[in-house]
């Protein structure tokens, strides 16, 4: 926030108004410079829901929630349902959320999306895909996937990522292994069920990637890390590479493979998801870490691609995602962090590639003020290039410790008040910031799923035998003399799949080890997934 002031008067109420902002830590104050912008009409206003405090887990909470968005002029409302393999809502074949605070009757999910969809907010479904387990404890349930899978199991059935010492547990806990065929598939179907069950307005990945192996790393440059090292995962490496050897975790070749069985999972559940519904919006809250690009060639050498293996970059550029939510968290008080996350906005504002992007806000960081003023700049325009919104982390973290200066634990917040509205300064404002939110904004339509003009196309590459070709390179070319060449690769399963597909007629065909699918001609049409199975001769 910053005014105009002339003569003594202005210098006084400057000087005023820059003493009034010793509370707000990191805030920079440019006296003489233009009044924020007024808010957009249609701009993405999103709460992250997390699974483990008060906001859905029983009617009352998500009835208050609700309550509470409207009163900020929240629109959209990211509830997450399932946190490590287990679900808040009912249809599921995954086991309920252990937490005494949540009846494993309740469908969650079905009732917050009628409550909010009754007063116009967007529900998307936040999904974690990776972590399975974190506590010291197995959980009780014997389906969970943690005890069917987990710790004892071994060949097939040990879907966890592992380090070349083969260690399971990393700081945020167990994951599945993306390059583990069953392990894909089994995730795959866990999206499917949501949208297949809910009228979810979307689906919200997070942890789609391997895990961190360190909470900060020495040199936020470094390339590579310690983890994917599943001996079924590390067995299709070898097949694919030729190599007999254990790759180094800064293996080149290692890195690109594990990046692209991240990939072919994003790929996979994005096109059997729009299957089931192609007005589906599907997003992801993805790695912001370390030092920012400063070009579309540095995005390589970030932490994203290089320290988890999440190249969203690609997605967007692919049409995988509608929506990308970079969880740019940085504490204003601390000023590398500050300038890291206006270099990422800068970066992340111009490398859209025609979707659409929310600024994801690590509000438990900061007190409501320096909340505020993220949002302010997450608003600026880069050039003619914008952000479409924000997301806060999150709605239960918005609450009154962090205010008073002491920032709230995303995972434990002292003194939670479910009465008090977590929420509320964004449309009251804080001092000296004014609200983010004074008055209500319609979500940003997404043309391309307004009109469908564009098809998706999924497909198995199979042997004469049925069985997966794994790595098959897929060659799709459409009819005509400018029709243009498309190319993916199977994933372990044997699926392929294509974004962003001009309507026509198109002949595919896969190549694998020397051998050749038979061509096959396939139709894709606007708004729909084209499917064909291509068999080996």
């Amino acid at each position: 926030m910053s005014t105009h002031f002339s003569g003594k008067l202005g210098l006084l109420l400057g000087a005023l108004a820059l003493l009034g902002t010793a509370g707000c830590a990191g805030r920079r104050t440019t006296v003489g410079a233009a009044a924020p912008a007024p808010p957009p009409a249609a701009e993405f206003r999103a709460l992250w829901v997390d699974e483990f405090h008060a906001g859905m887990r029983a009617p009352q909470e998500a009835e208050r929630l609700v309550a509470d968005a409207q009163s900020a002029h929240i629109n959209t409302l990211i509830v997450q349902v399932r946190g490590h393999a287990d679900a808040l809502y009912t249809q599921s074949f995954e086991p309920p959320r252990e937490d005494p605070a949540y009846d494993p009757k309740f469908d969650a999910l079905a009732y917050i999306i009628e409550a909010a969809h009754r007063a116009g907010l967007e529900v998307h479904a936040w999904v974690n895909a990776m972590p399975v387990w974190r506590d010291p404890t197995p959980p009780r349930d014997p389906r969970h996937v943690f005890n069917q899978h987990g710790l004892g199991q071994t060949g097939d059935a040990d879907w966890l990522t592992r380090s070349p010492e083969g260690e399971t547990r990393f700081p945020v806990g167990y994951f599945l292994d993306p390059g583990h065929p069953a392990a894909a598939a089994y995730l795959a179907e866990v999206y499917r069920n949501v949208v297949r069950h809910y009228a979810v307005d979307g689906i919200d990945f997070d942890y789609i990637r391997y895990p961190e192996t360190s909470e900060r790393p020495a040199n936020p440059g470094a390339r590579g890390a310690p983890v994917g090292y599943n001996a079924v995962s590390l067995a299709r490496f070898r097949r694919a590479t030729g190599r007999p050897d254990t790759p180094a975790p800064d293996d080149p070749q290692w890195i690109v493979w594990r990046r692209q069985q991240v990939t072919q999972l994003v790929r996979r559940v994005v096109l059997e998801a729009k299957a089931i519904n192609p007005r589906l919006k599907v997003s992801a809250a993805v790695i912001a870490w370390g030092p920012p690009p400063t070009s579309e060639k540095d995005f390589a050498d970030s932490a994203p691609m290089q320290r988890v293996f999440q190249d969203w970059h690609g997605w967007l550029k692919e049409d995988l995602l509608d929506l990308a939510v970079p969880m740019n968290y940085a504490r204003e008080s601390d000023a590398v962090r500050r300038d890291w996350f206006d270099g990422w906005l800068r970066w992340e504002k111009r490398h859209k590639h025609g979707r659409q992007l929310a600024v994801g806000i690590g509000a438990y960081l900061n007190p409501p003020a320096a909340t505020l003023e993220q949002i302010e700049r997450a608003r600026q325009p880069e050039g003619k290039h914008r952000a479409d919104g924000v997301s806060l982390f999150s709605y239960a973290t918005l609450s009154a410790p962090a205010a008073a200066g002491s920032p709230a634990s995303p995972m434990n917040i002292a003194g939670e008040n479910p009465a008090t509205n977590h929420v509320l300064f964004l449309a009251s404002g804080s001092p000296p910031e004014p609200a983010a939110f004074p008055r209500p904004a319609a979500v940003p339509a997404m043309d391309w799923i307004e009109r469908l003009t564009l098809g998706w196309l999924s497909g198995a590459a199979r042997d004469s035998q049925g069985n997966a070709v794994d790595g098959a390179a897929v060659v799709l070319k459409r009819a005509g003399w400018f029709g243009g060449t498309h190319r993916s690769t199977a994933d372990g399963n044997g699926f392929f799949g294509f974004a962003g597909l001009r309507p026509g007629r198109y002949r595919i065909h896969f190549e694998a080890a020397g051998k050749r699918s038979l061509k096959a001609e396939v139709e894709v049409v606007a708004g729909r997934v084209a499917q064909v199975e291509l068999i080996e001769p």
